[in-house]
Protein backbone atom coordinates (compact mmCIF):
# COMPACT_ATOMS: atom_id res chain seq x y z
CA UNK A 1 0.00 0.00 0.00
CA UNK A 2 1.36 3.42 -0.95
CA UNK A 3 2.08 5.78 1.94
CA UNK A 4 0.46 9.22 1.70
CA UNK A 5 3.24 11.56 2.85
CA UNK A 6 2.08 14.84 4.39
CA UNK A 7 5.31 16.70 3.64
CA UNK A 8 6.43 17.34 0.07
CA UNK A 9 9.88 18.71 0.83
CA UNK A 10 11.91 17.82 3.94
CA UNK A 11 15.17 19.38 5.10
CA UNK A 12 17.38 17.48 7.55
CA UNK A 13 19.95 19.56 9.43
CA UNK A 14 22.71 17.37 10.81
CA UNK A 15 23.80 14.40 8.71
CA UNK A 16 25.22 12.17 11.42
CA UNK A 17 23.78 8.90 12.70
CA UNK A 18 20.28 10.18 13.53
CA UNK A 19 19.77 12.52 10.58
CA UNK A 20 21.41 10.17 8.13
CA UNK A 21 19.34 7.21 9.31
CA UNK A 22 16.16 9.27 8.97
CA UNK A 23 17.02 10.12 5.36
CA UNK A 24 17.74 6.46 4.56
CA UNK A 25 14.54 5.34 6.29
CA UNK A 26 12.43 7.86 4.35
CA UNK A 27 13.80 6.71 1.01
CA UNK A 28 13.56 3.01 1.81
CA UNK A 29 9.94 3.48 2.93
CA UNK A 30 9.05 5.04 -0.38
CA UNK A 31 9.41 8.80 0.21
CA UNK A 32 9.89 10.08 -3.35
CA UNK A 33 9.53 13.83 -2.76
CA UNK A 34 12.26 16.43 -2.30
CA UNK A 35 14.83 15.75 0.42
CA UNK A 36 17.53 18.25 1.38
CA UNK A 37 20.43 17.90 3.81
CA UNK A 38 22.89 20.26 5.47
CA UNK A 39 25.38 20.38 8.30
CA UNK A 40 27.72 17.83 9.74
CA UNK A 41 31.40 17.04 9.35
CA UNK A 42 33.05 17.20 5.91
CA UNK A 43 33.06 13.38 5.88
CA UNK A 44 29.34 13.23 6.74
CA UNK A 45 28.54 15.67 3.94
CA UNK A 46 30.66 13.75 1.44
CA UNK A 47 29.04 10.41 2.29
CA UNK A 48 25.52 11.88 2.36
CA UNK A 49 25.94 13.57 -1.02
CA UNK A 50 27.17 10.30 -2.56
CA UNK A 51 24.58 8.01 -0.92
CA UNK A 52 22.03 6.31 -3.19
CA UNK A 53 19.01 4.08 -2.83
CA UNK A 54 17.27 1.61 -5.20
CA UNK A 55 14.61 3.24 -7.38
CA UNK A 56 12.98 1.65 -10.40
CA UNK A 57 15.57 -0.22 -12.44
CA UNK A 58 18.50 1.69 -11.00
CA UNK A 59 19.51 3.95 -8.14
CA UNK A 60 18.94 7.57 -7.21
CA UNK A 61 20.63 9.97 -4.77
CA UNK A 62 19.27 9.96 -1.22
CA UNK A 63 19.38 13.76 -1.15
CA UNK A 64 18.22 16.06 -3.91
CA UNK A 65 20.59 18.67 -2.52
CA UNK A 66 23.31 18.67 0.17
CA UNK A 67 25.01 21.81 1.40
CA UNK A 68 27.53 22.57 4.12
CA UNK A 69 25.73 25.82 4.95
CA UNK A 70 22.00 25.34 5.63
CA UNK A 71 21.32 28.92 4.55
CA UNK A 72 21.91 27.72 0.97
CA UNK A 73 18.95 25.31 0.96
CA UNK A 74 15.82 26.30 -1.03
CA UNK A 75 13.78 27.18 2.05
CA UNK A 76 10.73 28.37 0.09
CA UNK A 77 10.10 24.73 -0.90
CA UNK A 78 10.53 23.16 2.54
CA UNK A 79 7.48 22.22 4.61
CA UNK A 80 9.24 20.13 7.30
CA UNK A 81 12.61 20.74 8.96
CA UNK A 82 14.17 18.02 11.12
CA UNK A 83 17.01 19.38 13.26
CA UNK A 84 19.27 16.42 14.09
CA UNK A 85 22.10 18.35 15.72
CA UNK A 86 23.36 18.37 19.35
CA UNK A 87 21.17 20.16 21.94
CA UNK A 88 23.73 22.94 22.39
CA UNK A 89 23.12 24.09 18.80
CA UNK A 90 19.34 24.14 18.80
CA UNK A 91 18.51 27.60 20.15
CA UNK A 92 20.71 29.28 17.54
CA UNK A 93 19.28 27.12 14.75
CA UNK A 94 15.69 27.89 15.80
CA UNK A 95 16.49 31.59 15.51
CA UNK A 96 17.91 31.12 12.02
CA UNK A 97 14.97 29.02 10.89
CA UNK A 98 12.52 31.72 11.94
CA UNK A 99 14.17 33.94 9.32
CA UNK A 100 14.40 31.28 6.59
CA UNK A 101 11.21 29.19 6.61
CA UNK A 102 7.70 29.93 5.40
CA UNK A 103 4.76 30.50 7.73
CA UNK A 104 3.46 27.00 6.97
CA UNK A 105 6.72 25.12 7.49
CA UNK A 106 6.88 22.72 10.46
CA UNK A 107 10.02 22.28 12.60
CA UNK A 108 11.00 19.37 14.81
CA UNK A 109 14.19 18.15 16.47
CA UNK A 110 15.54 14.83 17.77
CA UNK A 111 17.15 15.98 21.01
CA UNK A 112 17.24 13.64 24.01
CA UNK A 113 16.71 16.46 26.51
CA UNK A 114 13.86 18.97 26.32
CA UNK A 115 13.16 21.56 29.06
CA UNK A 116 14.41 25.00 28.05
CA UNK A 117 15.04 23.85 24.46
CA UNK A 118 11.35 23.20 23.88
CA UNK A 119 10.53 26.53 25.52
CA UNK A 120 12.98 28.27 23.18
CA UNK A 121 11.64 26.54 20.07
CA UNK A 122 8.03 27.29 21.00
CA UNK A 123 8.81 30.96 21.76
CA UNK A 124 10.50 31.41 18.38
CA UNK A 125 8.33 29.21 16.15
CA UNK A 126 4.99 28.85 17.93
CA UNK A 127 2.71 25.87 17.41
CA UNK A 128 4.41 24.78 14.19
CA UNK A 129 7.32 23.52 16.31
CA UNK A 130 6.84 20.05 17.81
CA UNK A 131 9.85 18.48 19.48
CA UNK A 132 10.54 14.76 19.12
CA UNK A 133 12.87 12.21 20.67
CA UNK A 134 13.37 8.81 19.03
CA UNK A 135 14.48 6.29 21.66
CA UNK A 136 17.24 4.94 19.45
CA UNK A 137 20.88 5.70 18.84
CA UNK A 138 24.24 4.31 19.82
CA UNK A 139 27.84 5.02 20.56
CA UNK A 140 28.78 5.07 16.86
CA UNK A 141 28.75 8.43 15.09
CA UNK A 142 28.37 9.95 11.67
CA UNK A 143 26.67 9.19 8.40
CA UNK A 144 28.86 6.10 7.99
CA UNK A 145 26.96 4.51 10.91
CA UNK A 146 23.51 5.44 9.54
CA UNK A 147 21.07 2.67 8.70
CA UNK A 148 17.56 2.58 7.24
CA UNK A 149 16.51 0.19 10.04
CA UNK A 150 17.47 2.42 12.98
CA UNK A 151 13.91 3.66 13.58
CA UNK A 152 12.02 0.42 12.93
CA UNK A 153 9.75 -0.36 15.93
CA UNK A 154 11.31 2.55 17.84
CA UNK A 155 9.28 4.61 20.31
CA UNK A 156 9.09 8.28 19.35
CA UNK A 157 8.27 10.75 22.11
CA UNK A 158 6.57 13.94 20.90
CA UNK A 159 6.83 16.79 23.40
CA UNK A 160 4.63 19.81 22.60
CA UNK A 161 5.68 23.04 24.23
CA UNK A 162 2.23 24.54 24.68
CA UNK A 163 -1.49 23.88 24.60
CA UNK A 164 -1.91 24.76 20.92
CA UNK A 165 -0.11 22.65 18.33
CA UNK A 166 -0.58 23.42 14.64
CA UNK A 167 -2.47 20.53 12.96
CA UNK A 168 0.26 20.48 10.31
CA UNK A 169 2.78 19.73 13.05
CA UNK A 170 0.63 16.88 14.34
CA UNK A 171 1.15 15.18 10.96
CA UNK A 172 4.59 14.31 12.36
CA UNK A 173 2.93 11.41 14.14
CA UNK A 174 1.85 9.98 10.77
CA UNK A 175 5.35 10.41 9.36
CA UNK A 176 6.96 8.50 12.23
CA UNK A 177 4.33 5.77 12.02
CA UNK A 178 4.99 5.46 8.28
CA UNK A 179 8.62 4.71 9.20
CA UNK A 180 7.51 1.80 11.41
CA UNK A 181 7.62 3.67 14.72
CA UNK A 182 5.36 3.84 17.75
CA UNK A 183 4.46 7.35 18.95
CA UNK A 184 3.64 8.71 22.40
CA UNK A 185 3.00 12.25 23.66
CA UNK A 186 4.74 13.54 26.82
CA UNK A 187 5.19 17.00 28.28
CA UNK A 188 8.81 18.26 28.30
CA UNK A 189 8.95 17.84 32.09
CA UNK A 190 7.62 14.28 31.98
CA UNK A 191 10.10 13.49 29.23
CA UNK A 192 13.14 14.78 31.09
CA UNK A 193 12.19 13.08 34.35
CA UNK A 194 11.64 9.72 32.63
CA UNK A 195 14.77 9.93 30.47
CA UNK A 196 16.86 10.80 33.52
CA UNK A 197 16.00 7.30 34.75
CA UNK A 198 16.13 5.33 31.51
CA UNK A 199 18.97 7.05 29.61
CA UNK A 200 20.79 9.93 31.26
CA UNK A 201 21.65 8.29 34.60
CA UNK A 202 22.62 4.97 32.92
CA UNK A 203 25.08 6.89 30.74
CA UNK A 204 26.48 8.70 33.77
CA UNK A 205 26.91 5.37 35.61
CA UNK A 206 28.70 3.74 32.68
CA UNK A 207 31.07 6.70 32.43
CA UNK A 208 31.58 6.79 36.21
CA UNK A 209 32.35 3.09 36.52
CA UNK A 210 34.86 3.09 33.67
CA UNK A 211 36.51 6.23 35.06
CA UNK A 212 36.86 4.48 38.44
CA UNK A 213 38.97 1.66 36.97
CA UNK A 214 42.72 2.10 37.09
CA UNK A 215 44.53 2.46 33.79
CA UNK A 216 46.69 -0.63 34.08
CA UNK A 217 47.43 -3.71 32.01
CA UNK A 218 46.22 -5.92 34.86
CA UNK A 219 42.53 -5.51 33.94
CA UNK A 220 42.78 -4.82 30.24
CA UNK A 221 42.55 -8.43 29.07
CA UNK A 222 40.05 -9.54 31.72
CA UNK A 223 36.90 -7.84 30.49
CA UNK A 224 34.09 -10.27 29.73
CA UNK A 225 30.72 -9.85 28.06
CA UNK A 226 29.20 -8.35 31.22
CA UNK A 227 31.66 -5.45 31.30
CA UNK A 228 31.41 -5.07 27.52
CA UNK A 229 27.61 -4.78 27.56
CA UNK A 230 27.42 -2.62 30.69
CA UNK A 231 30.11 -0.19 29.53
CA UNK A 232 29.13 0.07 25.84
CA UNK A 233 27.46 3.47 26.22
CA UNK A 234 30.60 4.90 27.84
CA UNK A 235 31.94 5.06 24.26
CA UNK A 236 29.34 7.76 23.46
CA UNK A 237 30.45 11.30 22.65
CA UNK A 238 31.64 12.91 25.92
CA UNK A 239 30.93 16.47 24.75
CA UNK A 240 27.34 15.61 23.80
CA UNK A 241 26.70 13.81 27.09
CA UNK A 242 28.27 16.54 29.19
CA UNK A 243 25.72 18.92 27.68
CA UNK A 244 22.78 16.52 28.13
CA UNK A 245 23.64 15.72 31.75
CA UNK A 246 24.05 19.37 32.71
CA UNK A 247 20.85 20.43 30.96
CA UNK A 248 18.88 17.77 32.83
CA UNK A 249 20.94 17.84 36.01
CA UNK A 250 18.08 18.34 38.48
CA UNK A 251 16.19 15.24 37.31
CA UNK A 252 19.42 13.24 37.06
CA UNK A 253 20.44 14.23 40.58
CA UNK A 254 17.05 13.15 41.97
CA UNK A 255 17.47 9.73 40.36
CA UNK A 256 21.07 9.59 41.53
CA UNK A 257 20.01 10.21 45.13
CA UNK A 258 17.58 7.28 44.96
CA UNK A 259 20.32 5.08 43.54
CA UNK A 260 22.67 6.10 46.35
CA UNK A 261 20.16 4.77 48.90
CA UNK A 262 19.91 1.49 47.00
CA UNK A 263 23.70 1.16 46.78
CA UNK A 264 24.08 1.89 50.50
CA UNK A 265 21.49 -0.79 51.24
CA UNK A 266 23.33 -3.29 49.04
CA UNK A 267 26.62 -2.42 50.70
CA UNK A 268 25.06 -3.21 54.07
CA UNK A 269 23.72 -6.54 52.81
CA UNK A 270 27.13 -7.51 51.49
CA UNK A 271 28.74 -6.60 54.81
CA UNK A 272 26.20 -8.72 56.68
CA UNK A 273 26.31 -11.62 54.23
CA UNK A 274 22.52 -11.43 53.83
CA UNK A 275 22.10 -13.86 50.93
CA UNK A 276 18.31 -14.11 51.06
CA UNK A 277 17.61 -10.36 51.00
CA UNK A 278 20.33 -9.73 48.42
CA UNK A 279 18.89 -12.48 46.22
CA UNK A 280 15.39 -10.99 46.49
CA UNK A 281 16.67 -7.59 45.32
CA UNK A 282 18.52 -9.15 42.38
CA UNK A 283 15.41 -11.14 41.42
CA UNK A 284 13.30 -7.97 41.55
CA UNK A 285 15.84 -6.18 39.35
CA UNK A 286 15.81 -9.02 36.85
CA UNK A 287 12.01 -9.03 36.67
CA UNK A 288 11.88 -5.26 36.13
CA UNK A 289 14.37 -5.46 33.29
CA UNK A 290 12.32 -8.17 31.60
CA UNK A 291 9.29 -5.84 31.57
CA UNK A 292 11.03 -3.29 29.30
CA UNK A 293 10.34 -3.18 25.59
CA UNK A 294 13.71 -2.27 24.18
CA UNK A 295 14.31 -1.18 20.56
CA UNK A 296 15.84 -3.85 18.32
CA UNK A 297 19.61 -4.03 18.06
CA UNK A 298 20.99 -2.37 14.93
Amino acid sequence: MSIQWSYRAIAILGLGLMGGSLALALRHRGYAHRLFGAGGSPEDLRLAAAAEYPRGDGTAPIFDLCREDPAELPWAEVDLVVVATPPATLAEIFGQLREWISETCVVTDLASVKGDLVASGTALLGGRYLSAHPLVGGERHGFAAATAELYVDALILLTPGGEEVDPRALALQQLWEALGCRVRMLSPGEHDDALAATSHLPHLLAYAFMASLDDSDALRDLGGSGLRDFSRIAESDPALWTDILLRNREAVRRRLQTLRHTLDHLDGLLAQGSAAVLGDILATARARRQQFRFPPRT
